[in-house]
């Protein structure tokens, strides 16, 4: 969802939602107290606590190591936690810096691509490999199947940082998608948390006509019209369709073969509706903050942006709901995936040290310090908690636990040409006035794109 996030043409990495944003994959996943994770904790608990003791092991004397890292994520509590679990690196390891360099997500592969053929892969990259496809297989990120730290991580996000049998990245929390409410602003308008799709609208219609926007949004940003459609295109969809976006991608199938494709196209129609009027006019950051100050009483989100929202509120009054794709409540599901996720550039030149900090990140210290500044639910330990936990990410994690979850990227979501198309047809589709829409149109652009992709093949 990294984000990671005008997240989007995160070859939905989002991205996304990001949509990480920004710059992803599905089908059915286990909880993190699964049994195999369970089964793996003993020992990935000894592994983590004597992770900060060789981290401390510095650089030989006299050694200086500048780590080259690229990311794009743009949430202030990210990028602050991120420095201070390299400063508290730096601080073990004395003669390691880091350049950390920010991209802009919708040109984030193509630059990446670019450092690379030019001989200057950086030494730690951010994002995953189902989201960098032809990367992955152009053998640009390191294999890390063997290393130790990969044992520390729940063995149930293994397909999230995979690609072709072999393990390519270290994620180190969990994006949830769902819908983030003003709890007094509901109260307010005398409405109750919905549990079906009907109740949801119902809602939306309820506020809109007591003067309070419905939803808060931005067309422009991948981080948020990829989270606006997230949690429907990838949740219960997705429960019923396994691998749809594969079966798109390979021509197998068209968007208009999926049974409720058109449904889900249908429904973001109806709510986009109710969005903010400037949607199409501000970015990511601003629809946060349209929120976070009561100017509109929901987002649909993923906790990515639980920071920042309490950046811009501190102590509002919010929680948290599934978000209710159908009008069955035992058939709504909450998707998530691996967020957070760093590579290792196969042709760095300090291949040792970005190992060893890989090792820092999934050690019991830095997964605890990850948790305190960005408030995700971890992948390192379920043992492992923000200190003082907002009560926004508590509500995610509790309908987490429910195990009505699915997550989105076990199998590779759009990527490249595939993405391009999606995000251009689907962006198109939000700006354009809501009574000028026509979702039979945008099916049938999607399906037309997809295989104009195929033929060229």
């Amino acid at each position: 969802m990294k984000k990671a996030v005008t997240m989007a043409s995160v070859s939905m990495l989002t991205v996304a939602l990001l949509s990480g944003c920004g710059g992803n994959n599905k089908e059915e996943g286990a909880s993190p107290s699964s049994p195999a994770s369970s089964a793996t904790s003993d020992a990935s608990a000894s592994q983590g606590s004597s992770a900060s003791a060789s981290s401390s092991a510095s650089a030989s004397a006299g050694d200086k190591v500048k780590l080259t890292v690229t990311h794009y994520m743009v949430e202030k509590p990210k990028v602050d936690t991120f420095k201070k679990l390299t400063d508290r690196f730096s601080e073990l390891n004395p003669g390691v810096s880091f350049d950390i360099q920010v991209m802009p997500v919708d040109k984030y592969n193509d630059n990446i691509k670019l450092k690379i053929n030019a001989g200057d892969s950086p030494d730690i990259i951010f994002g995953r490999p189902a989201g960098m496809v032809d990367m992955t297989k152009a053998g640009a990120f390191l294999d890390v199947t063997n290393e130790a730290f990969v044992k520390r991580f729940d063995p149930a996000y293994i397909p999230n940082v995979s690609y072709d049998g072999k393990i390519y990245g270290l994620p180190v929390d969990l994006m949830t998608n769902a819908v983030i409410y003003n709890k007094d602003l509901f109260k307010q308008a005398g409405v109750e948390v919905p549990k079906t799709y009907s109740e949801l609208l119902k809602v939306a219609e309820t506020l809109n006509s007591k003067g309070i926007t419905p939803f808060a949004a931005s067309w422009k940003d991948g981080a948020s019209y990829m989270s606006f459609m997230w949690p429907d295109m990838w949740g219960t969809l997705l429960v019923h369709n396994p691998d749809y976006a594969g079966a798109v991608m390979a021509g197998d199938k068209k968007f208009s073969d999926i049974p409720g494709y058109k449904d889900f196209l249908q429904r973001i129609n109806q709510l986009s509706a109710y969005a903010n009027g400037d949607a199409k006019d501000i970015d990511y950051d601003r629809s946060l903050q349209y929120f976070a100050q009561g100017k509109a009483a929901m987002d649909i989100m993923g906790s990515f942006a639980i920071g920042s929202i309490r950046g811009y509120n501190p102590t509002g009054n919010f929680g948290v709901f599934m978000y209710p794709a159908t009008d069955d409540p035992n058939d709504n599901y909450m998707t998530y995936s691996t967020d957070d996720t760093w590579m290792i550039g196969a042709k760095s030149k300090h291949l040792d040290m970005a190992k060893k900090f890989f090792d820092f990140m999934a050690s019991d210290e830095g997964a605890q310090i990850w948790a305190d500044g960005v408030q995700t639910i971890s992948t390192i330990s379920k043992d492992i908690k923000p200190a003082q936990q907002d009560q926004i990410a508590a509500e995610f994690q509790a309908i987490f636990q429910t195990g009505k979850i699915v997550n989105n990227q076990v199998k590779p979501l759009w990527y490249g040409q595939y993405d391009d198309t999606w995000q251009k047809t689907m962006t198109f589709f939000l700006v354009t006035d809501p009574a000028k829409r026509s979702v039979d149109d945008t099916l049938k652009k999607l399906d037309d794109g997809f295989v104009k992709i195929n033929k060229m093949k």
